[in-house]
């Protein structure tokens, strides 16, 4: 059984609590912190990535060159194995 305690969702602060006790908004409360935390190191991420991309030049273009050519490599060598 559960008790309504504070504002629906979205609302700050935990939005219902267990007879038991806190842990289900405790729990609820560190997922959301771990969620935003992975969002974090993701946008983090990107934006090295981005600024990497930058520094060495890599452009969609070039990019799908090197893909192709990794491509026709990887194509001509299972040839020869045959």
């Amino acid at each position: 059984k559960k008790k309504k305690k504070g504002g629906g969702a979205g609302a700050a602060g935990p939005s219902q609590e267990t007879e038991e006790g806190a842990e289900a908004p405790s729990e609820a409360d560190a997922a959301e912190a771990a969620k935003k935390a992975e969002e974090a190191r993701l946008l983090q991420l990107l934006a090295t990535l981005t600024e990497e991309r930058i520094r060495f030049g890599i452009t969609a273009e070039s990019q799908a060159a090197a893909s192709a050519e990794v491509a026709k490599a990887a194509r001509l060598d299972a040839e020869a194995e045959e």
